[in-house]
């Protein structure tokens, strides 16, 4: 496995910090360039790093690492601020480390797909009473907006917004090496499928052969899923059923597919709920 490199590394003063006797304290501002193109890492930095906040128009992921403000492109990182460019040269050192650490660990992390989408505070102001109610816990109507808007909060912490009159999920579509290609997008009721997951009789054993009728799953597969809700890796996996890695990784992306989930630990619930393990 290729380790990722760098190359073409610069600092710059960031903003008014960088005029003379602006502050004590210099901004500085890093900016490295990958030695291949990174993109495929970033559904598992979105599920791994802090704050993590992938986006799709123009793909890159911002998060926070080491206390560093980090914008990765798919072929160059900036992150700021720091003290000096010694400071930014330990960091980049650090942050290497830990994107190549990510990439020897991949197959052991689910990748989380959720592209975030900031939505405007005035139009999320227009659905709230605007009475300051204090009910969602926030002091305001505005306060409980900005946070919606930044996805820290669900909309549902507000009892007086109306029902939505549509509702979507969007599956991503992975290649034989789990890479997303695609996604399709479902509208859905959530009330209902909530209604129907409580209807489900969670005391009844659903056979292989029910699996195999009702989801499509193979014998293989049902195998396999048992073993990723047990918490083993693809390489264990490998060993157990003494099949290839590669066919590890094609059995769970076809099982994802067929019962409808995105991760490891969606299919772990998934494989719980069906009394598969």
């Amino acid at each position: 496995m290729k380790q990722i490199g760098y190359h073409h590394f610069y600092t710059c003063m960031d903003g008014p910090m960088a005029k003379p006797g602006a502050c004590k304290r210099s901004s500085v501002m890093a900016l490295f360039y990958f030695d291949c193109d990174i993109k495929d890492l970033f559904p598992y930095i979105n599920s791994d790093a802090s704050d993590a906040q992938l986006f799709d128009n123009p793909d890159l992921i911002r998060f926070t690492f080491k206390s560093k403000n980090c914008v990765l492109y798919p072929d160059k990182c900036i992150a700021t601020p720091f003290e000096d460019r010694d400071d930014a040269k330990k960091f980049r050192h650090q942050l290497m480390a830990y994107l190549n650490d990510l990439l020897f660990r991949r197959d052991t992390i689910p990748p989380k797909y959720k592209v975030f989408k900031k939505a405007p505070v005035t139009q999320i102001i227009k659905l709230l009473p605007k009475t300051n109610c204090k009910v969602c816990g926030f002091e305001s109507c505005i306060a409980f907006a900005a946070m919606v808007s930044i996805q820290k909060i669900s909309p549902s912490k507000c009892p007086y917004l109306s029902v939505p009159v549509q509702e979507q999920v969007t599956y991503p579509i992975l290649d034989e090496n789990g890479k997303q290609t695609s996604t399709v997008t479902l509208t859905i009721d959530s009330e209902r499928t909530l209604r129907d997951q409580q209807d489900t009789p969670l005391n009844k054993t659903i056979s292989n052969d029910d699996c195999q009728d009702s989801f499509g799953l193979s014998k293989r597969e049902i195998e396999v899923l048992s073993l990723v809700g047990q918490g083993h890796t693809n390489p264990q996996i490998s060993n157990i059923l003494h099949i290839s890695p590669h066919t590890v990784k094609s059995h769970i992306v076809n099982l994802f597919n067929k019962i409808g989930v995105s991760d490891r630990t969606q299919a772990a619930v998934w494989a719980v709920r069906h009394k598969i393990i």
